[in-house]
């Protein structure tokens, strides 16, 4: 997306996101909130749940793939920083490691902290 001021305002309104299986889509700038971040991000998926993800590793890690393909980091480490959860008063920070080789996406890592916010336990 553009700007911060237009991922602050996309809303999951233009399909049924709310259906069984329905789509979901992770929409992301290179402006940031943070300085020292590389990315904003958001994550809509209601088919599945979920009307918005404060941080969504399995987005980030696939995000690698555009990375390379879009912005051509050199070949070598890189370490990205993806924050995601802010419009919801959910701030994360998502680190994106990066291995490029010839031009190529070679590997990929994410990590982070957690925070609990729920534990349940199941007597049978």
């Amino acid at each position: 997306m553009r700007s911060l001021e237009a991922i602050g305002r996309a809303r999951p309104i233009a399909m049924d996101w709310n259906a069984d299986g329905g789509p979901a889509t992770f929409l992301y700038t290179s402006d940031v909130v943070e300085a020292g971040s590389s990315y904003h991000a958001r994550m809509f998926g209601g088919g599945w749940g979920v009307t918005e993800d404060p941080a969504t590793g399995s987005a980030a890690a696939a995000f690698a793939g555009v990375t390379v393909a879009f912005d051509r980091p050199s070949d070598g480490q890189h370490v990205l920083t993806i924050e995601q959860g802010y419009e919801m008063g959910r701030p994360s920070l998502i680190a994106l490691g990066l291995e490029v080789q010839n031009g190529e996406l070679s590997s990929a890592s994410i990590g982070g902290s957690a925070v609990i916010v729920s534990s349940g336990a199941l007597e049978l």
